[in-house]
């Protein structure tokens, strides 16, 4: 699936690599090496913030899959999220598999090779899973595919022991009959940052983009 989507993205030259750029329907991007999303996720780890790292990503998701709904004319939430996963597992970030998924409450799908965590090199094995950059950028997206304001719960870790990763991505009431709200509040800091969210997810255009990123900016040096 992800080959023959990138074969048919470069083939409809849709998809460039060209001038030292690589655009997708003219979506400028750039290729992140594994080891800086590792980094980043070990400096938020050893500063007790990684909910920042969570906010950061989840706004990424957010913008990306707007982005890719528009520009490929997606109409359906089957249609955003299969795109998204491939697209997900075309960027490098792992083999998705989905358990199970539900338009408009939540989608279950683990990664069995999670390409950031052999970098994180932590000195004591995390007690509870880390990888807030998926979670972040699955919760963002995933507003599209359930149409509404999202969060995304990882309930299983390699970096804890686990044999894969394992992510929950739910609306607020999916996550609270699931008995897993109140651990995104925890985890998150929800209480600080979902005002936010949901300025973003009902007000974001690429004319107050500078704007919202700005009041991210703020309320990350305030955390």
């Amino acid at each position: 699936m992800t080959l023959g989507l990138l074969a048919k993205l470069l083939v409809s030259k849709q998809l460039k690599f060209e001038k030292g750029l690589i655009t997708l329907k003219d979506f400028s991007m750039t290729l992140i090496p594994s080891f800086f999303v590792g980094e980043l996720t070990r400096y938020f780890y050893e500063d007790d913030k990684l909910f920042k790292l969570y906010l950061l990503s989840w706004y990424w998701g957010y913008v990306l899959t707007k982005e890719l709904k528009e520009k490929f004319n997606l109409k359906t939430p089957d249609q955003v999220y299969s795109l998204g996963m491939n697209f997900g597992a075309a960027m490098g970030m792992g083999l998705y598999k989905t358990h199970d998924y539900y338009p408009g409450r939540y989608t279950h799908f683990a990664i069995h090779n999670n390409p950031y965590l052999k970098y994180l090199n932590f000195k004591v094995k995390p007690k509870k899973p880390v990888d807030y950059f998926i979670s972040g950028a699955m919760g963002g997206g995933a507003c599209f595919v359930h149409d509404t304001l999202c969060q995304n719960v990882e309930t299983k870790c390699i970096a804890v022991g686990d044999s894969n990763c394992d992510f929950l991505t739910g609306t607020e009431k999916e996550l609270k009959k699931r008995g897993l709200w109140q651990e995104a509040v925890k985890r998150y800091n929800l209480s600080k940052i979902l005002p936010l969210q949901r300025e973003i997810y009902n007000n974001y255009s690429k004319e107050n983009e500078s704007e919202l990123i700005a009041k991210i900016g703020d309320k990350l040096n305030d955390l």
